[in-house]
C-alpha cells in the first residue's frame, strides 16, 4: 500500500506542529540524535517521548530515516535546527508518497543540478562510482527492486575509490559521502543522515582547499605551539601541573600568527554553518515538492514586502530601554520595553495611516524622536515621545512647505538637540537649537545660500558648505569678525566625492572624505588650527564609506569600503576583538552597528547576508556575547532564497560596472551560469547618485523566485567608485548611462543567462527615467518595462524640483543640462523620453504617487498621454496618498502584485493570484490603455 505523509490527515500534521511549537517555547532540549531520558530529549526524542521509530512510522506516516536525519541536523546546529525541523515537518504535503523520498533526497545530494556532489571540482575522480550509486537510487525512484547484492557492490566500489584518494583531500571527503549514500534508505535508517553529514564535510573541504592555508601552515603552527608549550613547562617550578593554554601564549607572543589562526578557524566555522544551511534547504526542497525537479516553492509576496514583524531595534543611551518599529493592522508604530524585561513591551505611537519610518533616541532619559510627513509630501514634522508617561508632543509646528530634520544629538547638551528647518526661506535650511523639555527653539545660524553646516558637540556652527557655480564646493569657517571665509576648496571633479563628516569631541580635528589628489575619496583628519590633513585610510578601487568611531572622542577606529562587497578595516587595535567576534558570528554575511549605549559597553548589531534577512542582536563587549533580539522577516528563515553573485562587467569604453546577478535556485548552474537562458529583469537603481550593493534584496529574491534572472548594474554616476566614475555621468543622461545598461544586458545574453525575446527593464526615480529612455532608444530590446516615479521630461523636472534643492541646482544642471543656455536646453530636450515616446514598441507599466515633491505627477501623466496618442499599450497606476515611492502596506502590496501580473503576462514567469480586494485600504487608481490588447 505504501507510506503516505501523516496518513493523509491534515489534522495529524497540525498536531505534530502544534506540539513542536509548544516544546520550542519551553526550550528544553538535549541535542543528541534520538535521545529521551524521561524529562528532556532530542527534537524527535522529545516529540515521541522515546526512541521508538516504529511508532514514528505508525503514528505519522513518515519514514525512519527522516527522523534520524532531522535529529542529526538539529544536533549539528541547535541554534537554527529547531526552527528548521518544525518548518520541514510543517511543509511536507499531507498524503505525499514517502516510500522513495529517501532515494530522491540522496539523488539530489549526489547529482542535484544546483548543489550536487558531482559539481565539486575535487570529486571528478569519483564520477564513475558516484554514477553507480546514483543509478541504484534512480532505479528505486522508477519503482524497481534493487537487491542487497547490488548495494554491497556499490559500497565496495566506493570504499576502494575513496581509499585511493589522498587522505584529507576533497576527493576523500567526497568518497566518504558516496559511501554513506550507497545504502537503501528503506532499509538503513542512517543512510540519509550519514550522507548529509558527508555532503557537508565534502563541500566544506572544497571551500577550505582554496583558502590560503595549506599543509605547511598546519605543520608550522603545530611546531610553534609545541615550542610554546615546552617553553612554558620549562619556566615552571617542579611539580607545577597547571594547564598550559598555548593559544593564550600564542596571542601574547605572536599576535599576528594568532590572528591568522583565528581567521582560519572562523572561516572554517562559517563554511560549516553555510553548508549546513544548504544541506537543510536541499532536504527541505525535496520534501516540500510533489515532484523532485520542481522549481522552488512560491514565496508569498507578503513574506517579502508586507510590513516586517519588527524592525529598527535600538537601545537607549542609558541602556534602560529597547525600542523598535512593529506592525499592527498594516501600520508600523514605535514600541518599547525595559531592556531587563523585553516581554513587557508596549505600543508608544498609534498612527493609522503611513506609520513611523524611523526614530532617534535622545539623552533625555526615556525620550525619543520621530518625524512624519503628510501622504508622502516629504514636509517632515518632528515629534517627541516620553516613555515615562507615554505622552507624545509635536516639537515643530505644522506649516505648508516646511520641512524639519534632526541635525545633531549631543551628550554635552543633553536636554537639547540641533535641528534644521526651511520655515524662514523655503530654499534654505536654518539651524536651530530645540529644548526638548520646554519646546523653546533658538535660531543659531541663518542660511543665506549654503548647502549645509557642520556643528560640534556644543552645537556651535563651525563649518559651512557652499556649492560653487562650476559644480564644485567650498568649505568655509569664520574669521575673527565672525564672517564666513573659504577654507577648503574643491573642484567640480571632487565636489560629489568629498564631504565633511564630523568633529572630534574637543572640536580640534575635522574628519572628512577627500578625493583631492586621488581618484577615490580617502578618510582624512584635518587639524582645525593649521589646516594640515592626515590621510587615515584610502582604497584604490572604492571611496571610503562609513566608519566606527570612539563613543566619547569620536575618533575613527574602523572604516568601511564597498567595491563588490562591504569590508570593514581597523585603524589600530581598539576594536580588534569586537570585530573578530562579530565577524565570526556573521559567518558568510555582514554586520552593522546600529545603536549603542553611552558607555559603549552594549551594542545593537544587525546581521544579514544575501540569503538571510536582517536580524538584530545585543552584543556585550566585555563578555563578548550576543543575545538575539529579533528577526526582520522570520517567515523567510527557511524560504528557498537564491544567492546573489557579484560580477564586474566592462562597459564599451572600459569602465568597470560592478553588478549583481541573482538567478532562480533551480536554474543555478554554478558561478555566473544558468542551465538554460532565462527571462531577465534589469533592475535600475534611483538617484542616480546612489549605488546597488551586495546583500539581502527582496526585489532580487522575489523576481528570482518567479523564474527570472535579475541583474542590477552600477552604471556610471553611481556613487562609491571614485570621482572619475561618478563624474563620467555628467551630460550622459539618456546616452552613456543608458549604454552601460545596454552593455550589461549584452553581457547576460552573450553568457547564455538571458533569453533575447524575454527581457524587461524595471526602475524607480532615475531608474524610471532609464526605463523610458531605454524603451525609446532600443525599442526592440525589451519585451516590457516598468517605470516608477520616473521623470519623462528633463525640462519640466528641473522647473519643478522642490525649493529646498536650490543649493544643489548647479549640480543638477551639470548632470543633465542648463536650461538657461541654448546648448543645455537642446540637450534636455534631446534626452527627454517624452519627445521620443512614439518610438516605444513594448507594453509599459507606469506608477506614480500623487504627492511626489521630486518627480511631480505631471511627469508620468504627460508620458501616459503621449503613449496613448501614439497607440502604445500602457497601464497607469496612480496612488493618491503616496509620494516618491509607496510606503503604506496596502499600496505597496497592491503595486507589487500588479507588477508581478504584468511581468508574468509579458515574460512568462510565475505569479501569485491576487485581486484589489486582497489589499483593503489601498488608494490605487488604475487605468489601462490598449493598443490591440491590454498591457
Amino acid at each position: 500500500m505504501g507510506m503516505h505523509a501523516y496518513h493523509g490527515d491534515p489534522q495529524r500534521r497540525q498536531q505534530v506542529v502544534d506540539r513542536l511549537y509548544g516544546l520550542e517555547r519551553t526550550g528544553r532540549w538535549e541535542h543528541r540524535p534520538l535521545y529521551w531520558n524521561g524529562e528532556v530529549g532530542s527534537f524527535i526524542g522529545t516529540l515521541l517521548r522515546g526512541d521508538d521509530l516504529g511508532r514514528w512510522e505508525a503514528e505519522f506516516g513518515l519514514p525512519k530515516w527522516l527522523a534520524l536525519a532531522i535529529d542529526s541536523m538539529v544536533a549539528a546546529n541547535p541554534a537554527l535546527g529547531v526552527a528548521w525541523g518544525i518548518h520541514l515537518l510543517q511543509g511536507i504535503p499531507v498524503g505525499m508518497p514517502m516510500d522513495t523520498m529517501g532515494s530522491r533526497s540522496l539523488l539530489e545530494l549526489l547529482k542535484g543540478r544546483s548543489h550536487g556532489l558531482l559539481g565539486l571540482e575535487g570529486a571528478a575522480a569519483l564520477a564513475e562510482v558516484l554514477e553507480g550509486v546514483a543509478a541504484l537510487h534512480a532505479a528505486r525512484l522508477a519503482g524497481q527492486d534493487v537487491d542487497s547484492a547490488r548495494w554491497r557492490a556499490a559500497r565496495r566500489a566506493a570504499v576502494a575509490q575513496t581509499n585511493a584518494q589522498e587522505p584529507g583531500s576533497v576527493a576523500a571527503a567526497a568518497g566518504s559521502c558516496i559511501e554513506a549514500a550507497a545504502w537503501d534508505p528503506a532499509q538503513s535508517r542512517s543512510a540519509v543522515s550519514d550522507t548529509l553529514r558527508g555532503w557537508i564535510n565534502a563541500r566544506v573541504a572544497a571551500e577550505m582547499a582554496v583558502y590560503p592555508w595549506g599543509k605547511s601552515d598546519d605543520e608550522d603552527m603545530k611546531q610553534l605551539l609545541e615550542i610554546l608549550h615546552a617553553e612554558d613547562k620549562a619556566r615552571r617550578a617542579p611539580g607545577d601541573t597547571a594547564h598550559t593554554n598555548v593559544f593564550l601564549l600564542l596571542e601574547e607572543k605572536h599576535p599576528e600568527k594568532a590572528l591568522r589562526l583565528r581567521t582560519y578557524y572562523r572561516y572554517q566555522k562559517s563554511q560549516y554553518a553555510r553548508q549546513w544551511r544548504q544541506a537543510a534547504l536541499v532536504l527541505q526542497n525535496v520534501l516540500h515538492a510533489a515532484e523532485g525537479d520542481a522549481p522552488a516553492a512560491l514565496i508569498p509576496r507578503a513574506h517579502l514586502f508586507a510590513n516586517p514583524v519588527r524592525a529598527a531595534m535600538a537601545i537607549s543611551p542609558d541602556g534602560q530601554w529597547l525600542a523598535w518599529l512593529a506592525d499592527g493592522d498594516g501600520v508600523m508604530n514605535i514600541w518599547a520595553a525595559p531592556t531587563s524585561s523585553p516581554q513587557e513591551a508596549r505600543q508608544i505611537t498609534r498612527d493609522t495611516r503611513r506609520g513611523i519610518q524611523a526614530f532617534h533616541w535622545t539623552y533625555v532619559p526615556g525620550m525619543l524622536l520621530f518625524s512624519q510627513d503628510r501622504d508622502g509630501d516629504e514636509n517632515f514634522r518632528l515629534f517627541g515621545a516620553d516613555l515615562a508617561d507615554g505622552s507624545l508632543r509635536a516639537l515643530t509646528p505644522a506649516a505648508p512647505g516646511v520641512r524639519t530634520g534632526v541635525q545633531g544629538i549631543s551628550r554635552r547638551r543633553r536636554d537639547e538637540i540641533a535641528i534644521v528647518s526651511n520655515a524662514r526661506d523655503a530654499r534654505f535650511f536654518d539651524v536651530h537649537v530645540l529644548h526638548l523639555r520646554t519646546g523653546a527653539m533658538q535660531c543659531v545660524q541663518e542660511n543665506t545660500g549654503f548647502a549645509g553646516f557642520l556643528l560640534d558637540d556644543r552645537y556651535e556652527v563651525r563649518l559651512a558648505v557652499r556649492n560653487t557655480r562650476d559644480g564644485g564646493s567650498e568649505w568655509l569657517r569664520r574669521d575673527a569678525a565672525g564672517a564666513w571665509r573659504p577654507w577648503q576648496v574643491f573642484s567640480a571633479e571632487d565636489g560629489r566625492s568629498s564631504a565633511p563628516t564630523h568633529f572630534d569631541a574637543e572640536g580640534r580635528t575635522l574628519y572628512a572624505y577627500d578625493s583631492r589628489g586621488r581618484d577615490t575619496a580617502a578618510l582624512v583628519a584635518i587639524d582645525w588650527e593649521s589646516g594640515a590633513a592626515t590621510v587615515l585610510a584610502e582604497d584604490p578601487r572604492a571611496d571610503i564609506g562609513g566608519m566606527l568611531t570612539d563613543a566619547a572622542s569620536h575618533r575613527p577606529l574602523a572604516y568601511g569600503v564597498t567595491y563588490e562587497r562591504f569590508q570593514l578595516h581597523m585603524l589600530g587595535d581598539a576594536l580588534r576583538r569586537d570585530i573578530e567576534t562579530l565577524d565570526g558570528a556573521a559567518g558568510d554575511g555582514e554586520w552593522r552597528l546600529t545603536a549603542r549605549t553611552e558607555d559603549d559597553q552594549r551594542w545593537i548589531v544587525a546581521m544579514s547576508s544575501d540569503t538571510r534577512p536582517s536580524s538584530s542582536w545585543m552584543y556585550d563587549r566585555q563578555a563578548r556575547t550576543l543575545q538575539h533580539l529579533m528577526d526582520l522577516r522570520p517567515r523567510l528563515t527557511w524560504a528557498p532564497l537564491a544567492r546573489m553573485q557579484p560580477v564586474v562587467i566592462p562597459a564599451r569604453d572600459g569602465l568597470p560596472l560592478v553588478s549583481y546577478l541573482t538567478v532562480p535556485v533551480h536554474a543555478d548552474a554554478g558561478d555566473l551560469r544558468t542551465r538554460a537562458p532565462l527571462p531577465l529583469v534589469l533592475l535600475v537603481h534611483g538617484g542616480p547618485w546612489s549605488r546597488d550593493t551586495f546583500g539581502f534584496n527582496p526585489m532580487h529574491q522575489w523576481l528570482a523566485n518567479r523564474g527570472y534572472a535579475v541583474l542590477s548594474v552600477n552604471f556610471r554616476g553611481s556613487t562609491g567608485f571614485g570621482k572619475r566614475f561618478v563624474n563620467a555621468a555628467d551630460g550622459e543622461w539618456g546616452r552613456r548611462m543608458d549604454e552601460d545598461l545596454e552593455d550589461a544586458v549584452a553581457w547576460a545574453l552573450e553568457r547564455g543567462i538571458a533569453e533575447p525575446r524575454r527581457l524587461a527593464i524595471f526602475g524607480a526615480s532615475y531608474g524610471g527615467f532609464a526605463v523610458l529612455s531605454a524603451l525609446t532608444r532600443y525599442p526592440s530590446r525589451y519585451a516590457c518595462g516598468i517605470d516608477v516615479v520616473g521623470p519623462s521630461n528633463l525640462e519640466t523636472l528641473l522647473a519643478s524640483i522642490p525649493a529646498y534643492w536650490e543649493a544643489d541646482r548647479v549640480r543638477q544642471h551639470r548632470a543633465m543640462g542648463d536650461p538657461a543656455t541654448e546648448e543645455g536646453l537642446a540637450r534636455l530636450r534631446d534626452r527627454s523620453p517624452l519627445h521620443r515616446a512614439s518610438q516605444i514598441r513594448s507594453p509599459l507599466l507606469i506608477a506614480q504617487g500623487a504627492n511626489d515633491p521630486r518627480v511631480k505627477q505631471a511627469e508620468s501623466e504627460q508620458m501616459v498621454a503621449a503613449l496613448r496618442h501614439s497607440g502604445i499599450p500602457v497601464t497607469y497606476a496612480l496612488y493618491t496618498d503616496e509620494g516618491h515611492g509607496f510606503v503604506r502596506e496596502a499600496n505597496r502590496m497592491s503595486f507589487n502584485a500588479l507588477c508581478e501580473d504584468f511581468l508574468s503576462r509579458h515574460l512568462g514567469g510565475r505569479a501569485e493570484p491576487w485581486s484589489e480586494a486582497d489589499h483593503p485600504g489601498h488608494s490605487l487608481q488604475l487605468a489601462e490603455h490598449a493598443a490591440h490588447q491590454a498591457a
